[in-house]
């Protein structure tokens, strides 16, 4: 990966992926990329190998980001990572060779990529593509550098009102109904262990105060 790492992202863990359909003579994708939470940023560098005449050996210095998704099933979620990369990274005059949309689940382990890279003809496309985490990011996948405490990915918090449900109503969508139901049920069901640390933050409040 060209340049450095910013030191002010304090968040940081490595990720690296195979991604390949495993068909005969099929691309094969090597992903590394290095996370930055706050910023929800990757970067990295990716390989396409193909076993054809003339092989196919293609390096990109990869950027972008990731956003996580929520599926109508509650309690379910993904990361969308998009990412894209040419020789140099974004600050160079190269034209892009690369382009990437993985899926994953919120583990970070397994997913489906759709990417395309370009040849130097043409644009290749490949749909579907399986993606697997190396358990060990190879050494020489990124440059030295110092990161900070890990931030652990987590899905955020989507407080529920009543506008919704009652606009869900009035347009009779019947499965967004069932999916704020659910949500709704789930965060009834928490109140009363908010209702007890809301509770106990008071009193550690007054006792503090009262010093």
């Amino acid at each position: 990966m060209s340049g450095s790492v910013s030191q002010q992202n304090v968040g940081l863990f490595p990720v690296s992926y195979r991604i390949s359909t495993g068909l005969p003579g099929a691309p094969s994708l090597v992903l590394n990329l290095l996370v930055s939470t706050p910023q929800e940023q990757v970067n990295g560098n990716a390989t396409i190998t193909q076993a054809i005449n003339p092989p196919l050996d293609l390096h990109s210095d990869v950027w972008g980001e990731y956003t996580y998704l929520t599926v109508m099933s509650p309690g379910v979620s993904k990361i969308l990572i998009t990412a894209q990369g040419n020789h140099g990274g974004p600050g160079s005059n190269s034209i892009v060779n690369f382009k990437i949309r993985l899926v994953v689940g919120t583990d970070w382990r397994e997913g489906v990529a759709n990417y395309e890279y370009y040849n130097g003809t043409q644009w290749i496309e490949v749909t579907n593509a399986p993606a697997h985490l190396v358990e060990s990011v190879p050494s020489n996948a990124f440059q030295p550098f110092h990161p900070g405490p890990v931030i652990q990915p987590h899905r955020p918090i989507m407080p529920l009102y009543a506008a919704p449900i009652q606009s869900a109503i009035a347009a009779g969508d019947l499965a967004k109904m069932k999916s704020l139901a659910a949500l709704a049920k789930q965060q009834l069901e928490q109140l009363p262990q908010l209702r007890i640390a809301l509770d106990t933050a008071k009193n550690e409040l007054s006792r503090l105060q009262s010093r």
